[in-house]
C-alpha cells in the first residue's frame, strides 16, 4: 500500500523554508509592475547616495565663490585650452584604440589555442595591473634617456632625437593601451557570437575576405565596437593619471586643472564648477551616444 502525502486546501507552505522565499519572490517578479517598484528602491538609493550626495555637494561649492564660477571658467584661456585638449585627446584614443581593439579580437579569433591564451592573459593582465603602474612603465619608456633611447642605440641610431615625454603625442600610446581591454571585451564577445556557417556560405559563393567581413562580420561586430567606443571616449575625458605623469603641465587635461584649482591655487569653487561641466558633458555625450547607437541595450 502507497502512502500519499496530501496537501489541505488551506495549506501553505512553511513561510522559512527557502521555497516559500523563493515562491514569494518570483509572485513579485510576475506581479504588475505596480507591486514591483519596490524593487527599484536599492538602486536608486545608491544612485542618489553615490552621485547624488558628491553631486549637491559641488554645486554648493561652486556657488559659495564671492562671484559666479561657472561665469569665471570660461573666462580662462587655460580651462578653455584643457577643454579642447581634453576631447581631442578623447576622439584620437577612441578611433585609435577601437581600430586596434578590432584587430586585436580578430587576431584572437583566428589564433591556435596556445596563442589565444597567451594574448588573453596578456589582455586580462593589462586590465587587472594598477593604471599608476602601467603609466609609470610607459614615462620609462618615454624619458630622454630611457628604454626607448636604449633601444635606438643598441640599433646604432643613438643620434636620433625623440622627443616624446610630456607632450601632448606622449600620452596617446599610454592612454590606448590602458583602454585596449575595454575595446577588446566587448568586440571579443561579439565575435564569439557569430555564425560561423554564414562566413563558410559567403566563401563558397565567391565573396573576397574583405567582402566577406563586410557583409558578414561587422554586422554582427558593429554594435560591440560602437559600445566600446562610447565607454572608451567617457572614461578617456576623465583620465587623470596618465596625462599628469606623461603630459606635463603645459599639456593639462580638465582632471588635471582640477586637482591644480584645488590644490594650488585654492579655488574649490572653480575646480567644483569645471567638474560639474565634466560630469555635464560626460552625460550629455552618453544620453546622445545610447538615443544613436542604443549602447545601454548593449551594456544591458
Amino acid at each position: 500500500m502507497t502512502l500519499r502525502q496530501t496537501t489541505e486546501p488551506g495549506a501553505t507552505t512553511a513561510p522559512g523554508s527557502a521555497r516559500a522565499r523563493l515562491t514569494r519572490f518570483a509572485a513579485a517578479l510576475s506581479s504588475p509592475s505596480s507591486e514591483r517598484r519596490w524593487l527599484l528602491w536599492p538602486p536608486l538609493a545608491f544612485f542618489a547616495v553615490m552621485l547624488g550626495i558628491p553631486m549637491v555637494a559641488l554645486v554648493v561649492t561652486a556657488l559659495s565663490g564671492e562671484g559666479n564660477a561657472f561665469a569665471e571658467i570660461f573666462q580662462l584661456n587655460v580651462f578653455v585650452s584643457a577643454l579642447i585638449r581634453t576631447f581631442v585627446l578623447a576622439l584620437i584614443v577612441t578611433a585609435v584604440t577601437v581600430v586596434f581593439g578590432l584587430i586585436y579580437s580578430v587576431g584572437l579569433a583566428v589564433a591556435p589555442s596556445w596563442l589565444k591564451w597567451i594574448l588573453l592573459a596578456w589582455l586580462f593582465l593589462s586590465l587587472w595591473t594598477s593604471v599608476m603602474v602601467r603609466s609609470f612603465g610607459w614615462m620609462l619608456i618615454e624619458l630622454p634617456l630611457g628604454a626607448l633611447h636604449w633601444f635606438l642605440s643598441l640599433i646604432g641610431l643613438s643620434e636620433v632625437k625623440i622627443e616624446l615625454y610630456q607632450t601632448t603625442v606622449g600620452m596617446y600610446p599610454a592612454m590606448i593601451a590602458v583602454m585596449l581591454p575595454f575595446a577588446v571585451l566587448p568586440v571579443v564577445a561579439a565575435i564569439e557570437s557569430l555564425d560561423r556557417e554564414q562566413l563558410r556560405a559567403a566563401v563558397v559563393y565567391g565573396a573576397g575576405p574583405l567582402l566577406a567581413i563586410r557583409t558578414v562580420v561587422l554586422p554582427v561586430v558593429r554594435p560591440a565596437l560602437i559600445s566600446g567606443g562610447v565607454l572608451v571616449f567617457v572614461m578617456s575625458l576623465g583620465f587623470y593619471v596618465t596625462p599628469l605623469l606623461l603630459g606635463g603641465p603645459s599639456n593639462m587635461t580638465i582632471s588635471g586643472l582640477i586637482n591644480t584649482q584645488l590644490n594650488t591655487a585654492n579655488r574649490p569653487d572653480l575646480a567644483a564648477a569645471m567638474s560639474i561641466v565634466l560630469v555635464a558633458a560626460t552625460m550629455l555625450i552618453y544620453l546622445v551616444a545610447d538615443r544613436l547607437f542604443k549602447v545601454s541595450e548593449r551594456w544591458g
